[in-house]
């Protein structure tokens, strides 16, 4: 009896292990330095920096969620936004297509293109390690975030 228990948790551990190993990873295994959540810190318009604290950049495969949290004292309200995106030749794009209730508006505060498919979002990625991402967009718009 002993045996068959022991046979049972080698085989749940190794169940668990596999589980564990595959869910956190994307692209063959890779996890590039994109994935994650990302709060935005400054926005930059020309000369003028507007500091944020409130909106996030979630990453996760080909999914991007967009997160405005509403500070409320002691709780907080957030609303979610999602889409895809990709990134290549130093470009990161993407659309916001979700809640696809309607009226689904972006609050202003983004700056982004409005909701749908066919309005894509496209950023210069500027920097991008472990810890910053810097997107600009035109000749005078930056983003800041820093890995959350």
């Amino acid at each position: 009896m002993k045996d068959i228990i022991n046979m049972a948790r080698r085989i749940l551990l190794g169940v668990l292990l596999a589980v564990a190993i595959t869910s956190c990873t994307q692209n063959d295994g890779y996890i590039g330095p994109i994935f994650g959540k990302w709060q935005l810190t400054e926005m930059w318009k020309g000369q003028t920096m507007t500091p944020h604290d409130s909106i996030y950049y979630n990453f996760q495969t080909s999914i991007i969620q967009l997160q405005l949290i509403h500070r409320q004292g002691i709780s907080n309200i957030s609303e979610s936004f999602y889409g895809n995106y990709e990134k290549e030749n130093g470009e990161l794009r993407f659309s916001i297509v979700e809640p696809s209730s309607y009226p689904a508006v972006l609050p202003e505060v983004f700056n982004l293109k409005p909701m749908g498919i066919d309005n894509v979002n496209v950023f210069h990625i500027e920097t991008l390690n472990s810890s910053k991402m810097v997107l600009t967009r035109g000749e005078d718009e930056r983003f800041v975030f820093r890995k959350f």
